[in-house]
This record gives structure tokens, C-alpha cells and sequence, in this order.
């Protein structure tokens, strides 16, 4: 039998950060929420197209051309999950009769997910856009709200190049209204091209529903400003897999799951079993992945194992890895691989194994949590097969996805973007044996940062395994903020990629070629700073020799990992446009407080606990 794990290092915890932390509430660090309870908003995008639009002054372009290419990028990097409508005004009316102008509003999309249908006839329809009339836009506002139904989390985004044409009403009287009413949503604002008399209309939408507001200029920084919006509610880890339920008593009764990633969710603190078919000469990978966006209980542990059924009903022959979380993140996530022709790599009856996933995140009374579970096969057939890379993305395009799943492909170089408190991108490179890997990301935090903030600056490496590699022997994954301002730099490795079984590499975790991913966050406990937004840098270097050995190549079925949405054509650079005169180096975006709880962060961004694989 392989030894029992050898559990994660734990940094010891600054006296004044415990304590606050000890004299915190500690409710929600006690309950996950339940798989829906992370859904993204539902949103509407209210699109001007005035005849204004025409005009021939975004970067070479329309403004028109330009309000296309940025709506086309979000509806193709909107997860399938995300709710999303779209509502134009000014687009069918092309007279001058005020009374039939400033009714020409309608919802051009319902509100629905963007599964492959619904983004189809999205792009459809923003293909087929025209700019005609009027500027009916507190009349829009109101269908908007109508669109977006009484309840849940509703979000207005609104693009305007003017001022209303047809008040009454003025829009920041029905902006009062809907708050009057009681009505749970904020509009987000951007000017594009907006002369100084209109800009002062569409703040006070922004200000009076604690949304915010931001100007673009060119297809670019309406691109990004629009980007920054939609991403930063759907910023939750979107889960994604074909429905699976494990069973709870045992391999005999548990389903069979072939390569592929599956969706299943611990009840309790019930552990998930299944079956897999693996002959002796193949090698077998299973990753698991718990998502709860209200964090967990310190000391939450996840472990994934295979082999044989044993006669205590738990097999581990094959393999056995743990993760272990302090609440940090709004993942914890493991995985392993068998290693063909070891002593432990014992054949199963008829070809049939069995997997389990530990629980030890949820407990009884606990609301179900969503968890990932991911199988790979590797054989001659599939080495003989290759892997299959997606195409590094540059500017705007390498924005940082919403999961290992969405993660977004990249390739060395500098990438820029902008990060809100409360999110967690993803990006994945793909390296071999013999290289090196540095990452470098960096934020800069503006004079104007609430200094009273609890905010941390973190950055993880995950391997193709979906465990957590070592970053630093200097410092944890997580600095605090506390107050500072200007340039704050993390850095992971150099560590250089060694091929899988040739023994230790540099650091934990470097081991597996392949694809690793890359995941930032700033992270904050109360609302003060949530929703923030910074700029930030991701440098990604790769220097070395790459073997010709591939080594092993896992296939994971068509579920497991698609490439990332297809992004809208052509390369832009993905800096967040600069501010308007007057405005905060910063924007406060007025989104959802869905990052966990308070004693989870302040003990998370003081905790990072480097998980020790087993020992054979």
C-alpha cells in the first residue's frame, strides 16, 4: 500500500490578522452555497443606435462598426451559463416625427443563456444592425428593467454616444424611479464619444443606481470598458461537465465515466464513487475540482484516488492525491495520475476501476457544492494521436477566462488587462520538459485605494493535473495590500518543467508537461473595495530546450476543457482605457458581493497552504 499523503505546509498566521479574524462572525465560512447560488446576473446591454452612430470617428471606423466589434466580443466570450439580453433604441426610425422616435426601443434578444443556439442569433443580429434615429433613453431604461423581470441579480449596461432626445422623462428621473420602486439594479455607463453635455446625464443614471460610469473613445476602449463590465459579473468560477451522480455507497453501484469532464456536487459529507475501464498498459488521470463561491470551512480537503475496488470499499492502488484549502480561493482541486508498470498499478477485474472523491469540504446539513471531475486516458494510441493545442491569443483577446475549463490560451510575452477586487482569471500556456517557466503578474494600485481595505494579491500555478504547483520559496501566493499603493509584482519560478517520472523537479508540481494554468486574484472580505477596478500585468516566460520527448498524452473525451470561446477578429491591446478628465484612477463597479466571507479572506490572504504530493 503507498503511504498515507503527506499534508500542506501551513503559513503561520500574523497576530493582528487573527485576531480580526476571531472576532469576525463566523457564519458564512460554515455553509456552502448551492450550485445556483453562484449563477451569474442576469444582464442587458441597452445599445444607442442613434443616428449619431454613423458618425465616421471611432479609430478609423463608425462608431457603429465599433459598438459592433465590441457586442460581438462579449456575446462570444459570455459562459454558456450567463444570462444574457439585448435591447437597441434608435435603430428602426429614421424620420423626424418625435412621437414614433422616441418609442423606438425594442429587446432584440430575450433574456436567455448563451448556449450555441442563442449566441448564433445573437451575432445574427448585431450583424444586421443599423443606426437611424432617435435617443429614447430613459424610455429604454424602463423596458429594460421590464425585460429583466422583479427579482434576482439584474444589471443594466448602457452604451450611449448623447444625451436623451425625448424626455420627458429625463433618464435620471426614471434612474430615481426605479430605486424609488425599490427595484434591486444598477446601470452601468459607457460614453462613447460623449460630448461634456451629455456626460454629466449618463453619470447621474450611473450614481443614482450605484452603477458606474466610464468613457471610450475607439473601437478599443469601448471593447475594454465593455469587456471589463461583463466580465466582471460573470467573474465566479463557472463550472461546466456532463451531469453525473456519483454514487454515495460504495464502487458496486457507482457509474461508469469514460474520458470526458462531468459535473456532480457533494451532499454532506457524503464521498462521490464511480467506475472507469483502464487496462494495464494505460495510464489513468482523475482531477477534481470543488466550487463554492462562499469559500469553505479552514481545513477543507478534497482527495481523489483510484484502482481496484478495495475491500473497504475505498481503492487507491493507482492513485491517491489530496489538496487541502484555508478559504482562500473559490476552489479547492486536486488530481493524480497512475503510473504504468509501478508495483501499485495492479490490474482491475475485467478492466474496471473504481475513482472516489473524498469529502472532507462539506459536512452534513451543508447545501450541495458543485464539483468538477475530470478523466484522462493515456495510451500508445493517444500519444500516436498527439495533443491537441489551442492557438495562443494576444491584446484584447488574452483577457483572462472563468475557469481551468475557459481558461485562456496564451504564449510568452506581456499581457494586459484590467482585474476588479473579487475576481479570478484564468489563463493556460503550454510547455515540455526541458523549459523553464517565470510568471510575473503585477497590479497597480491607485493613490485613491480605500486604504482601510483588507484586500491580497494572489498568484497560483496549476499543472495539467489541476494541482497547485509551488510559486515562490520567498513568500506565499497571497500578499496583503494593506494599505500600499503603486506597483505590486508577484513572481512564480523560474521552475523547470521535468518529464513525467524522471524524478524531482525544481519545485513541487513542475513534473507534468503539458498545459498549465495561470490564475490571479485580489481578494477582499467586505464591500469597501469589492468590485474595484485595476490595471494588471501578466508576464509569462519561457526560456530553455524543450525535449523531444513528449512523453505520455492524455485524451479527455469532447466535454472535457473545450477551447475557449471564439473571440472577435483581429488583435487589439487590452489596457484599460485611460479615465475621463476628473474622474478616480479607478472605476467602482457597483458588482455583486459574491466572494466570501469575511474571517475566509482574512485568514485566506495570510494562509497558503503548498500541498505535498504522497510518497511511494
Amino acid at each position: 500500500m503507498p503511504s498515507r499523503p503527506r499534508r500542506r505546509v501551513l503559513a503561520p498566521v500574523p497576530a493582528l490578522i487573527l485576531g480580526a479574524a476571531l472576532l469576525a462572525p463566523s457564519a458564512t465560512a460554515n455553509a456552502a452555497p448551492p450550485p445556483d447560488a453562484s449563477a451569474p446576473a442576469r444582464i442587458e446591454l441597452v445599445l444607442d443606435l442613434s443616428g449619431s452612430m454613423n458618425e465616421n470617428d471611432a479609430g478609423g471606423q463608425t462608431r457603429l462598426a465599433a459598438a459592433k466589434q465590441a457586442v460581438t466580443r462579449i456575446i462570444d466570450t459570455a459562459p454558456e451559463k450567463a444570462p444574457l439580453g439585448l435591447r437597441v433604441y434608435g435603430a428602426t426610425y429614421p424620420g423626424q416625427d418625435r412621437k414614433q422616435g422616441c418609442a423606438d426601443t425594442r429587446q432584440v434578444l430575450p433574456i436567455t443563456r448563451m448556449d450555441k443556439t442563442a449566441r448564433a442569433d445573437a451575432r445574427n443580429q448585431v450583424a444586421g444592425f443599423k443606426a437611424a434615429g432617435f435617443t429614447p433613453i430613459g424610455v429604454s431604461l424602463r423596458e429594460a428593467a421590464m425585460d429583466l423581470g422583479p427579482s434576482g441579480e439584474r444589471r443594466i449596461v448602457l452604451v450611449s454616444d448623447g444625451e436623451d432626445t425625448c424626455a420627458p422623462p429625463p433618464p435620471c428621473d426614471v434612474a430615481r424611479e426605479l430605486k424609488a420602486q425599490g427595484v434591486d439594479l444598477a446601470v452601468d455607463v459607457i460614453g462613447f464619444r460623449t460630448p461634456s453635455s451629455a456626460r454629466s446625464q449618463l453619470k447621474c443614471i450611473a450614481d443614482v443606481t450605484g452603477g458606474s460610469y466610464a468613457d471610450a473613445g475607439d473601437a478599443d476602449s469601448l471593447t475594454a470598458n465593455l469587456s471589463t463590465l461583463f466580465r466582471k459579473e460573470w467573474r465566479t468560477y463557472q463550472a461546466t461537465g456532463k451531469p453525473v451522480e456519483g454514487s454515495l455507497g460504495g464502487c458496486q453501484d457507482a457509474p461508469l465515466v469514460a474520458p470526458g469532464q462531468y459535473l456532480d456536487r457533494f451532499t454532506g459529507g457524503r464521498d462521490l464513487y464511480y467506475k472507469v475501464k483502464k487496462r494495464p498498459d494505460q495510464q489513468l488521470q482523475v482531477s477534481a475540482t470543488a466550487v463554492a463561491e462562499g469559500g469553505y470551512d479552514r481545513g477543507s480537503i478534497i482527495t481523489v484516488a483510484a484502482g481496484p475496488p478495495g475491500q473497504g470499499g475505498k481503492p487507491r492502488e493507482w492513485l491517491r492525491e489530496f489538496d487541502q484549502s484555508m478559504g482562500w480561493a473559490d476552489i479547492i482541486t486536486t488530481g493524480g495520475r497512475s503510473k504504468p508498470g509501478a508495483g501499485e498499478d495492479k490490474p482491475a477485474p475485467d478492466d474496471t476501476g473504481c475513482i472516489v472523491i473524498e469529502n472532507s469540504v462539506t459536512k452534513a446539513g451543508d447545501k450541495p457544492m458543485q464539483v468538477e471531475l475530470l478523466i484522462g486516458i493515456a495510451d500508445k494510441s493517444t500519444r500516436e494521436a498527439g495533443a491537441r493545442t489551442p492557438q495562443p491569443r494576444t491584446g484584447a483577446d488574452a483577457e483572462g477566462g472563468f475557469s481551468f475549463n475557459s481558461a485562456t490560451p496564451i504564449g510568452p510575452g506581456t499581457h494586459r488587462q484590467s482585474i476588479a477586487v473579487g475576481e479570478a482569471p484564468f489563463w493556460r500556456v503550454e510547455l515540455k520538459a526541458g523549459q523553464k517557466l517565470t510568471v510575473k503578474a503585477g497590479v497597480d494600485i491607485p493613490g485613491d485605494f480605500p486604504a482601510s481595505a483588507t484586500t491580497g494579491w494572489g498568484l497560483t500555478v496549476y499543472n495539467a493535473k489541476r494541482e497547485a504547483a509551488e510559486c515562490s520559496r520567498k513568500a506565499g501566493a497571497t500578499e496583503l495590500l494593506a494599505g500600499r499603493t503603486g506597483r505590486i509584482e508577484r513572481v512564480c519560478g523560474p521552475w523547470q518543467i521535468t518529464a513525467e517520472g524522471a524524478g524531482s523537479s525544481d519545485a513541487k508540481g513542475y513534473d507534468v508537461p503539458g498545459t498549465y494554468y495561470i490564475q490571479a486574484q485580489v481578494a477582499e472580505p467586505e464591500k469597501e473595495a469589492r468590485g474595484i477596478v485595476v490595471p494588471m500585468s501578466l508576464t509569462v516566460e519561457v526560456s530553455g530546450t524543450p525535449s523531444a520527448d513528449t512523453g505520455p498524452v492524455f485524451h479527455f473525451g469532447d466535454t472535457a476543457a473545450p477551447d475557449p470561446a471564439p473571440a472577435a477578429a483581429g488583435p487589439r491591446d487590452s489596457r484599460p482605457a485611460a479615465p475621463a478628465d476628473g474622474d478616480s484612477l479607478i472605476a467602482k463597479l457597483a458588482l455583486p458581493a459574491a466572494i466570501g466571507a469575511a474571517a475566509l479572506i482574512l485568514a485566506g490572504a495570510t494562509f497558503y497552504a503548498v500541498k505535498r504530493r504522497r510518497t511511494t
